[in-house]
């Protein structure tokens, strides 16, 4: 009885290696497996302003002015990242130092205008406006990568035929802001 057990033993155990082979044998297959490197890279919006030389800095100081003046300048607007613009707006913003403290309600940023034209297509972007109106001047629209806008700025001290004394003195101080903005999503 001893032996019979043994061999029913054996025999189980055998029985389940060879069901393990079977089972084993049934999970096998062939694979394969493909795989892709990926990644996202934002495109970026760089608007530089240069000289007409694309050398320097930009300085739009004036000194000793006096009413009836002008002066021109230009800037080149280079955009200079990999995603077309928009568009480009200008903005200002602006604080006088009263020298004489004589200004009273006048505005001294009320008689400093500029007029802005686009040079390579000779279009008038903005007739002379008072720096303290400057606002929201679309410059550029749809400037692609790379590629760069030349304006030109007139600035003048506008003489109103009366009485600018007030102004003697005075110091405008200004920031032109150019704001550039990324196209629309498709």
């Amino acid at each position: 009885m001893k032996q019979y057990k043994q061999k029913l033993l054996i025999g189980v155990a055998a029985g389940m290696i060879g069901m393990g082979f079977v089972g084993g044998g049934t999970f096998a297959f062939f694979s394969d497996t493909e795989t892709t490197q990926n990644s996202f890279v934002s495109g970026t919006l760089d608007l530089v302003l240069q000289t007409p030389e694309k050398s320097g800095e930009l300085d739009l100081s004036l000194e000793d002015i006096k009413p009836g003046d002008k002066e021109t300048y230009f800037i080149n607007l280079h955009n200079a990242g990999s995603l077309t613009f928009k568009d480009v707006l200008l903005t200002t913003t602006y604080s006088i130092k009263d020298k004489n403290k004589d200004n009273k309600k006048a505005d001294f940023a009320d008689h400093i205008f500029v007029k802005i034209t686009n040079k390579d297509s000779g279009e008038l972007l903005s007739d002379y406006i008072a720096i303290s109106k400057l606002k929201d001047v679309i410059l550029t629209e749809g400037q692609v990568s790379e590629s760069t806008t030349k304006l030109q700025l007139d600035f003048w001290f506008k003489d109103n035929g009366g009485d600018q004394n007030m102004f003697q003195g005075d110091e405008l101080k200004f920031d032109l802001i150019f704001h550039a903005s990324q196209e629309e999503e498709e």
